[in-house]
Order: C-alpha cells, then sequence, then structure tokens
C-alpha cells in the first residue's frame, strides 16, 4: 500500500544570493532555486512517486510549496548521513511510527539538508499521514530539528551542537 507525506519548503528570503532589478525579479529566483533543488531531489527517483508538485513548478513566485510523495512500503533508500539524521530514526522509532515513514523522511532530511546549506532553499517539514511532522532548520538559522508527534510530545535537536531539549 503506497502511503503519502506532505513536504512543505519554503524559499530563501535572503535576495542577495540573486541577481535581480526589482523584489518581484528576486523573488522569482529564489522561488526557481528552490524548484531547482526540488526537481534535483525528487524528479527521477525510483523509491518515491511525486502526486503533486503544489506550486513548485509555478511562474510566479510563492514563499511555500508543498509536494505532495508518494511511498512505497519496502523502498530501500540509500543516502548520506547528515548530522541529526539517527536522532530522527531513534525518535521516530520509539513512537513506533511506521518504518517506512520513517525511513522515507530520513531520505528527505538526508536529501534536502544539503540543499539547505547550499542555500538553495530555507527551512522545510515533513508531515506523516499520522499526523507527526519534522521541521528542519538550516545551518545558518536554529540549526535544529524538531519532531511533532500526534499524542503532542515535541522532542528537538541542534544539528550543529547535538544537543537535545530533553
Amino acid at each position: 500500500m503506497e502511503q503519502k507525506l506532505v513536504v512543505r519548503v519554503f524559499r530563501r528570503f535572503d535576495y542577495g544570493l540573486v541577481t535581480h532589478s526589482s523584489d518581484l525579479e528576486a523573488e522569482l529566483a529564489l522561488h526557481n532555486r528552490r524548484k531547482n533543488a526540488l526537481l534535483d531531489v525528487f524528479e527521477n527517483e525510483k523509491n518515491i512517486t511525486v502526486e503533486d508538485w503544489g506550486q513548485t513548478k509555478d511562474t510566479e513566485p510563492h514563499e511555500l510549496v508543498e509536494v505532495i510523495i508518494g511511498i512505497v512500503g519496502t523502498a530501500v533508500f540509500n543516502h548520506a548521513i547528515v548530522p541529526g539524521l539517527k536522532y530522527v530514526g531513534e525518535k521516530l522509532a520509539e513512537k513506533l511510527v511506521d518504518d517506512s515513514i520513517s525511513k522515507s523522511a530520513q531520505w528527505i532530511i538526508a536529501k534536502l539538508r544539503p540543499k539547505q546549506e547550499s542555500k538553495e532553499i530555507l527551512d522545510f517539514q515533513i508531515y506523516s499521514p499520522d499526523g507527526t511532522f519534522i521541521s528542519v532548520d538550516p545551518p545558518d538559522r536554529n540549526a535544529s530539528i524538531t519532531i511533532h508527534f500526534k499524542n503532542g510530545r515535541v522532542d528537538s535537536i541542534n544539528y550543529k551542537t547535538n544537543k537535545t531539549d530533553e
């Protein structure tokens, strides 16, 4: 059975990253940076399907886009280990979050964190079907991963310092 994750991704707001003659032109350039980053991560991946790109490919700029990802329960993901990823896996396992959801969320984090480091995207959230969601702030902001569980519990880690909120 295919499950779905919703990935919400903010564009950068620092206009100095792009050449522009107006704010609208800068917003569109930053929107397109995010679009290219998301296409790079999701477009040709075999273990997921993008069911809806939302406004990702729009010709008008948007601060936030939502991408709906379909995942296959038995998918095997290969990815680099990025700071905070082990923490996410452990916390999701503690709360008995479905293994395919957990592995998919970890894969998304591993793929999108480098896009944050290269300033192609700002922060992002991953929403699971059970209501749990994960927020990932870029390293030039809070450098944190926060998990909001369906029961209301919130756990977070600063992935630069490895300090948790516990």
